[in-house]
């Protein structure tokens, strides 16, 4: 399936645990609770708010440098690695997918994963699939940030290895994401 393909059928709600594609740089598709997702916009300024997963988007750019080798793409400051996000309509991050350079456990997945997500951010579920794991996590600073675009404060966090097993010792995609309720993951990857 070509990359476009799975983003699409991944945004429009195919299940939390379907394989997220290989990059978002393709169309700006809608999620199927009705919230747009689009690329960023470039040369915004920095609002008060949060910094990184929900921040407004001239907010999180101020504080990611762009990849060298990937320069659409941000760095991801633990690890070697890239971010590629998407915003919702208005200019927040709703989705970052989050690209170790190298395949990372599932520990330190984690680590990198709850860097982004508010300080309040409590963990809902952890559930692990055949072909991903998936943890939901709620935040109420995220829910004020984000309004009507993820009124609970929802974001998933999905790990994902190559191929179509999860490895808890070889995640190589995070991805963050607002466009699931809770227990949406109930599909198999």
């Amino acid at each position: 399936m070509r990359p476009f393909a799975i983003a699409l059928a991944l945004v429009l709600g195919a299940g939390a645990c379907q394989p997220p594609s290989a990059a978002l740089h393709g169309a700006s598709p809608s999620a199927g609770n009705g919230l747009t997702i689009t690329h960023c916009p470039d040369g915004k300024p920095a609002r008060a708010g949060l910094q990184n997963f929900g921040a407004y988007i001239g907010t999180w750019q101020a504080n990611r440098p762009h990849s060298v080798q990937f320069p659409a793409d941000y760095v991801i400051g633990t690890i070697s690695g890239r971010v590629v996000v998407r915003c919702s309509r208005d200019g927040y991050v709703v989705v970052e997918e989050i690209r170790p350079l190298f395949d990372s456990p599932s520990g330190q997945a984690l680590r990198v994963a709850l860097t982004d997500v508010p300080d309040d951010g409590q963990k809902v579920y952890d559930h692990v699939h055949p072909g991903c794991r998936v943890l939901q996590y709620s935040s109420l600073q995220l829910a004020h940030q984000l309004g009507a675009v993820d009124s609970d404060g929802r974001v998933d966090i999905t790990f994902s290895s190559g191929g179509t097993a999860y490895n808890s010792g070889a995640v190589n995609l995070i991805r963050l994401d607002v466009a699931n309720s809770l227990g949406a993951d109930a599909a198999a990857c």
